[in-house]
């Protein structure tokens, strides 16, 4: 019985030997697989290399221009003090105006109204388009009239190159635009900022009109002292922002710091492009290398798989 184990563990200690030496020769045999394939890798690596750097030369250059933006916080001015009669201005139908809000300029800035209105007054088209537009008979060449760009197509080119992040723990606004002109890229960012402030302003202007005639028809109504008092609070406060409105150009957005033309192109990234192209033609030829090997391999298993007797 005692033997019976003894040659089972030698059986076992036998069959486990070629399967070590089948790992090393496989690796070897992989080694010397690469070695032989050397013109082939190093071959693949430079085609891959040549495309990557033709791609990168040739590659429209992209400047980014960007400016530091602030909520202005103006508006919340003789607001908060009116908060008080909050109550009697509802009893009365008033609706005290609330502050400013970020996320409603920033919506504001991005609406297609907005860039529609901003494409059209600077004539964008032909810029944003300008592989499409003869500048000397100025006119597009496209075939029919339904290839020519149209405002909507504008305006998505134009959200292509236009970012709007807001800093939540500062609360500031950096606006850029990407472009390949530098100069072009810059005087679009500032003139956005303010087109922005332009509308809302006197958009502004016209709402504080409107409730200053609504206030000044309800003090000829009321006769209670206390809705009174809530009615010249809410006209003073009305006044004084008209007021500001129509003194204060950054109505909206407050400029900390303008957009101003980047010397340093955004991209593209030559040398990371060349060397990722490099990177990527050496594991292509090695992965070559490797499927011709399994090719080879199931055409003639016999020829390439090592004996072992």
């Amino acid at each position: 019985m005692n033997d019976d184990k003894k040659s089972a563990t030698k059986y076992v200690m036998v069959e486990s030997g070629p399967s070590v030496e089948e790992d090393d020769i496989d690796l070897l045999e992989l080694i010397r697989t690469l070695l032989q394939s050397w013109k082939l890798i190093v071959g693949i690596t430079i085609i891959c290399t040549t495309l990557a750097v033709a791609y990168a030369l040739h590659s429209p250059e992209v400047f980014k221009a960007e400016t530091l933006l602030a909520s202005a916080q103006e508006e919340q001015s003789g607001t908060s003090s009116l908060s008080q009669f909050g109550g009697l201005a509802a009893m009365a139908g008033i609706s005290i105006p609330s502050g400013s809000n970020t996320e409603q300029v920033i919506a504001t800035l991005e609406s297609r109204r907005f860039l529609s209105l901003f494409i059209n007054n600077n004539k964008l088209l032909p810029v944003l388009f300008k592989d499409l537009w003869d500048v000397e008979k100025k006119a597009w060449i496209v075939e029919s009239e339904d290839d020519e760009p149209t405002e909507q197509k504008a305006i998505e080119s134009f959200k292509g190159i236009l970012s709007v992040d807001e800093d939540k723990k500062s609360s500031l606004i950096t606006l850029s635009i990407s472009w390949r002109d530098p100069v072009i890229a810059a005087q679009w960012a500032n003139d956005l900022v303010k087109q922005l402030n332009e509308q809302l302003r006197e958009q502004a202007i016209q709402d504080s009109k409107k409730r200053v005639g609504y206030l000044e028809q309800e003090l000829a109504k009321t006769t209670l002292k206390d809705m009174r008092e809530v009615l010249y609070s809410l006209l003073e406060s009305e006044k004084q922002k008209a007021m500001l409105a129509n003194v204060n150009e950054d109505f909206a957005l407050e400029v900390i710091d303008p957009a101003v033309a980047p010397e340093q192109r955004e991209k593209p990234k030559r040398k990371l492009i060349v060397g990722l192209g490099g990177v990527c033609g050496g594991f292509l030829g090695i992965f070559l290398v490797f499927f011709l090997q399994f090719v080879r391999k199931i055409r003639n298993p016999e020829t390439l798989s090592p004996s072992y007797e």
